[in-house]
């Protein structure tokens, strides 16, 4: 019974129905306010996660984000402790008890925003392409032109123009040299103007050396 409930549900909402059901900490990007998406940036359901208010997530432009994909914003209340990864007083003492801390006792309420994690928000750059099922871990800056292979686990800063998976995510091949790479950071097509990028479209498919030729 228990395996058609799952089932059912699977069909209803999608892969991520554990995350729909849950929803607490969770929501999809397309419907949450306080990421930075850049213009023309998309998505197909991706889910962002966070615990401290302060976490942020900036996207850039021209962006294709693909269906499952997790933006995990922070840490939630696990790193406090040297000795637990265990959210103690999350999790045991209720809103308005106290903790001393040392020799200062704070309200539980107080604490956690005083404890919140150094390692928080993500940074993805322009023109980044992330597969399904990817995972985007806290404190992480992802260059421009990068793209993350399906699955993948994000966990450490990823290079301009990198092409990364596996877990945790590493540098299988760069797109381009750095001579090349330069160039198309310095282009920075992804500001363009409406206007220009209409006017210029077919560039987009010339060579890379005749588009930087004609673009520098």
């Amino acid at each position: 019974m228990i395996l058609y409930i799952r089932k059912l549900l699977w069909r209803i909402l999608g892969i991520n129905y554990y995350n729909y059901l849950k929803g607490k900490n969770s929501v999809y990007l397309k419907d949450a306010k306080w990421p930075l998406v850049g213009d023309k940036t998309y998505d197909n359901g991706a889910f962002v996660w966070k615990w401290y208010n302060d976490s942020g997530l900036k996207i850039g432009k021209y962006c294709s984000i693909a269906n499952d994909v997790n933006f995990i914003c922070d840490p939630g209340f696990h790193t406090e402790s040297e000795i637990t990864s265990f959210p103690l007083f999350h999790e045991i003492l209720e809103k308005n008890d106290e903790i001393v801390i040392d020799n200062i006792p704070y309200k539980v309420s107080d604490l956690s925003k005083k404890l919140q994690s150094k390692k928080a928000g993500i940074v993805v750059g322009n023109d980044v392409w992330i597969g399904m099922n990817a995972t985007i871990l806290p404190n992480v800056k992802i260059g421009n032109g990068v793209t993350i292979l399906a699955g993948a686990v994000v966990s450490d800063d990823i290079p301009d123009y990198a092409v990364v998976g596996g877990v945790p995510a590493k540098v299988i091949k760069f797109k381009h040299n750095q001579e090349i790479i330069d160039a198309l950071n310095k282009i920075n097509w992804w500001d363009w103007s409406d206007e220009k990028m209409k006017l210029n479209i077919n560039d987009f498919y010339l060579s890379i050396e005749n588009f930087i030729k004609k673009h520098s």
